[in-house]
């Protein structure tokens, strides 16, 4: 077998095995063609973080910055002080409940004060008595044990009507003041509804700041940790607050927690898109998402030449709906071609 017949076998094999060097070829054309052809050039940006995976997440309110006003008395809602969405200030009054409850609880502790009264004189008197030593001073010792147990009683009695901080008055109404400054989210109370002891009436959100709860598959989880970068399509960029460290039993994935700042315009509850990025390597760049395309099995872009476009091979990195993160051969101040891309392909091909 002669040399010439020889190279011709490499070089048949190589166009086999890589389609890029076959299929895909530099594409000459005039300027007049491109504008004809609809083809838009995009420059490359330097980059410093690739998308790793774009993921669902709904916004909720910070867990740690959310409060709830309790009513401590069951009763009936008599009176609404504001209104969700609605600025509000430590103690301020939120909601008003009529207790027969609290007037159980008022009725005791008056009745607690005056057993004090009677117990504190009973054990001056028998302490008195003993020690002039006419009685014996055991008992004064009882009686003075007994007044710190009514002390007890009326203690609980009085912790009980201030619980929460409520305003309270004789006729069994009381207030329920805010539990620190903040914005209403929601009441969850209406007038002449029935509220449980205990139970909430009024959530204040003391932040502006807002959280995003995403569900992390279990190959992305490692990927992750805390400060990383998120971003939000078509929106801001937040940072990963938390990643749990175990699978729910029924999405099999991991609750992830992304803080994001309050004056995104975004609303709690919202559903959001949530782009997970890292650091990337040095020397990627970024170009828009429909400037990658795939030529047999690689990924390549057509960079802007003096005489059309070179068909370069790149690495896709990471990819968002509308930016796509690439390193290999291509510098961060290339035009790369960023539609017109179908046109290119078949004239790269040779069609």
């Amino acid at each position: 077998m002669d040399r010439r017949t020889v190279l011709s076998q490499i070089f048949a094999f190589i166009a086999l095995i890589s389609p890029v060097s076959v299929y895909a070829k530099d594409v000459r054309i005039t300027e007049e063609q491109i504008r004809n052809l609809n083809i838009h050039v995009e420059p490359a940006q330097p980059a410093s973080r690739e998308t790793i995976a774009i993921l669902p997440g709904t916004v909720v309110p910070p867990l740690n910055s959310r409060l709830v006003a309790a009513a401590p008395f069951a009763g009936t809602t008599t009176q609404v002080h504001v209104l969700p969405g609605q600025r509000v200030k430590k103690g301020e009054p939120l909601i008003t409940v009529s207790s027969r409850e609290l007037l159980d609880a008022q009725s005791q502790l008056a009745q607690s004060e005056a057993e004090l009264q009677t117990a504190e004189a009973i054990a001056r008197r028998r302490r008195a008595l003993a020690d002039k030593n006419f009685q014996n001073p055991t008992l004064a010792d009882e009686a003075e044990a007994q007044v710190a147990k009514v002390r007890a009683v009326l203690d609980q009695h009085r912790r009980a009507t201030a619980l929460n901080g409520i305003i309270t008055r004789e006729n069994g109404q009381y207030t329920i003041p805010a539990p620190a400054d903040g914005t209403v989210a929601e009441t969850l109370v209406m007038p002449g509804e029935k509220v449980e002891a205990m139970a909430g009436v009024a959530t204040i959100d003391t932040s502006d700041e807002l959280w995003v709860q995403i569900q992390v598959p279990v190959d992305i989880i490692a990927l992750v940790k805390p400060g990383d970068v998120v971003q939000i399509i078509n929106g801001p960029e937040g940072r990963v607050v938390s990643v749990g460290g175990s699978l729910d039993r029924a999405t099999r994935s991991a609750v992830m927690f992304a803080a994001i700042p309050g004056n995104s315009h975004l609303f709690a509850g919202q559903i959001v898109s949530v782009a997970i990025q890292r650091s990337t390597v040095s020397g990627a760049v970024n170009v828009p998402a429909s400037a990658v395309v795939r030529i047999g099995e690689q990924a390549a872009v057509f960079v802007r030449s003096q005489g059309g476009f070179a068909v370069v091979p790149v690495r896709l990195r990471g990819k968002s709906s509308s930016i796509a993160t690439i390193s290999g051969s291509i510098t961060s101040d290339a035009q790369v071609a960023a539609s017109g891309l179908p046109q290119l392909e078949r004239l790269s091909a040779g069609n």
